[in-house]
């Protein structure tokens, strides 16, 4: 008895306030894990994560059914081959946070990457080439948020609309011809770079930094989430909503412009239909990240994780030996059940908040 009696005395010192430190290392550890398990307090960064542990899974099956997926050399190559995609998807991450979509991406980057290729061609300036295809894709983009913002119109029939303009322009101006031979110092952006890396990979990486810097630390950003989320609430607020969707897709023609130039420095050349391929990528590297096609959710880190989720998988099912088609289909089925689970979850989260 005496035994028992020592151990609750010890037992309730430590749990009394002659042993704060033990108490607050319990409360602490209780309100971190509550913190953890409740949304609303959930850290941004950490949902931004829900696609992460999928991608470890791919990555270890496929690194136990293939050889050679995880050597430096694959992984570089993985890294380039997503860098144009990549690039693309930051654009088109800004559109679908407004709770639009660009279907012109692809047509945008053929474009672009012609503009570009023909005047580096024809004045034999890089610089020069670079920057007219950087305002191709910018201006087409801005044509195309002009019409989406003002006119009462869904922006899937306008950027399917432009989608066939811009791309029989291109096609039409180019005569349906490769743009091609490129300099060798544009040609070696795609294909060198420091540390075995090219240059388009940090590129795409430097951009990643300044497009989630820019939707979490600028008003802009801000006022883009708003509109994802409510655009008669975001204008009631004073947001210029006309002007903000605007600026998002001039953004998005930016972002593929410069994937434009980008995959034509890869190629050493550019064609009008480069791009287009492309687009099943870029959209599905966005949903597959777990930014909402609804709007108002996601970011670029999200996407960041879809773009290498469809990198990897790619590049794994080529290992194996699977036929084009037979990744077209695989890669169409998983951004389907992203889609739709994304829907089911919209349509049952009511229900779960009810009960």
């Amino acid at each position: 008895m005496a035994t028992e009696s020592a151990h609750e005395e010890r037992r309730a010192q430590a749990a009394s306030p002659a042993h704060p430190g033990l108490a607050t290392r319990t409360i602490g550890r209780s309100t971190g894990m509550q913190r953890l398990r409740d949304p609303a307090h959930r850290p941004a960064w950490l949902s931004d994560l829900s696609m992460l542990p999928a991608l470890v899974l791919l990555i270890a099956v496929l690194s136990v059914i293939t050889d050679g997926l995880l050597t430096p050399s694959n992984i570089t190559n993985v890294l380039s081959q997503s860098a144009v995609v990549s690039i693309a998807a930051i654009g088109a991450t800004f559109v679908i946070l407004t709770g639009g979509i660009d279907l012109s991406t692809g047509s945008v980057i053929g474009a672009s990457g012609v503009a570009g290729a023909w005047i580096i061609t024809s004045v034999h300036s890089i610089a020069a080439g670079v920057v007219v295809g950087l305002l191709t894709g910018t201006v087409i983009g801005l044509v195309v948020g002009v019409v989406v913002a003002k006119l009462p119109v869904v922006p899937f029939a306008v950027t399917l609309a432009a989608l066939y303009v811009v791309s029989g322009g291109t096609t039409l101006l180019s005569h349906g011809r490769t743009i091609a031979p490129m300099p060798a110092e544009f040609i070696n952006f795609g294909i060198d770079g420091p540390g075995g890396v090219p240059y388009a990979v940090w590129c795409a990486v430097g951009l990643y930094v300044i497009g989630q810097l820019s939707l979490t630390r600028t008003a802009w950003g801000r006022r883009v989430l708003h509109i994802g989320a409510n655009a008669e609430v975001a204008r009631i607020s004073g947001i210029d909503v006309t002007r903000t969707k605007t600026s998002v897709y001039a953004v998005a023609g930016l972002f593929s412009a410069m994937a434009g130039m980008v995959l034509t420095s890869s190629l050493a050349g550019a064609g009008a239909s480069m791009g287009s391929p492309l687009l099943l990528s870029i959209v599905g590297a966005v949903v597959l990240g777990g930014t909402s096609l609804f709007g108002g959710r996601g970011s670029m880190l999200r996407t960041a994780i879809g773009v290498l989720f469809l990198g990897f998988l790619s590049n794994g099912m080529s290992l194996l030996g699977l036929p084009s088609y037979d990744q077209q289909i695989v890669t169409g089925v998983l951004i389907f059940v992203a889609a739709s689970a994304e829907g089911l979850l919209r349509r049952l989260r009511p229900r779960f908040t009810r009960s």
